[in-house]
């Protein structure tokens, strides 16, 4: 089994700190954080975030790689739209709502702990023991979090989602440049070391022996909650006369506003 874990874990191990020494090294400008000034709160839905943002500055954030990205942004809208609708739109058609909620609320309460963690890391107690109380009560009542219980009690109602890129953020570190990658989408390289991050912490990685079982259940994971996704992308993409630039800004504005909350 500890081989198993070695192999899953070097690739991107080797890949975080790469993106940390390139973070590190990353131009001064570039290493700035500059929230939008009234920069609004997230609302509770990818699409509302993600509309709700101005995209009209093109200039918001460095884009050294705009090759590249334009390239992946191009790969990902044809994926997501052209293969992933679709097919998420028949696999909605055949499944039912209950079970499509209970993966849902079931890999949502699986990342509690990189959450919780985060809520700490950046000085936020009273939300680390709203996560806690979530967890507690939907992993008992809850059937292991496939019943998102927690979510009718006002005293608990859910925080926002806390991540390792929001984490570095808080502690000073500057987004670096925007970054397209295939599959993920928009980025940043603060960020990217935050996903890396992400992924060599997070405890249901280290649970399971087989690589291919890992990816597998994640990958369903958020193929079960694609309808999100492209609700938000289409949100912003529906009426944009240059839909890369108005991805990427609304991107780039909805995560400074995470990142100053």
């Amino acid at each position: 089994m500890t081989e198993g874990l070695s192999r899953i874990r070097i690739a991107p191990l080797l890949y975080a700190a790469c993106l940390a020494c390139a973070l590190l090294l990353a131009p001064g400008a570039a290493f700035a954080d500059t929230p939008a000034e009234g920069a609004p709160h997230a609302p509770p839905t990818l699409a509302a975030d993600l509309d709700d943002y101005d995209t009209s500055n093109e200039d918001m954030v460095a884009d050294p790689l705009e090759g590249w990205n334009r390239m992946w942004f191009a790969v990902n809208d044809v994926l997501l739209l052209k293969v992933i609708k679709p097919v998420h739109q028949g696999y909605v058609a055949v499944t039912p709502d209950e079970l499509r909620s209970g993966v849902r609320n079931f890999f949502h309460n699986l990342g509690f702990p990189l959450r919780f963690l985060n809520c700490l890391l950046q000085g936020k107690p009273s939300e680390a023991g709203v996560e806690m109380g979530r967890f507690i009560i939907n992993s008992t009542v809850g059937m292991a979090g496939l019943i998102d219980v927690a979510k009718k009690d006002k005293p608990i109602v859910e925080p926002d989602k806390e991540d390792f890129g929001q984490t570095l953020g808080v502690w000073g570190a500057g987004e670096g440049f925007y970054i397209v990658w295939p599959l993920i989408g928009p980025s940043t390289l603060r960020d990217s070391v935050g996903l890396a991050g992400h992924y060599l912490a997070e405890p249901f990685g280290y649970m399971v022996d087989d690589q291919t079982v890992y990816l597998g259940a994640r990958a369903y994971g958020e193929f079960n909650k694609a309808d999100e996704a492209i609700a938000g992308y289409e949100a912003v993409t529906k009426s944009a006369v240059e839909p890369y630039t108005s991805v990427r800004n609304a991107y780039i504005q909805l995560r400074r506003s995470k990142v100053a909350k």
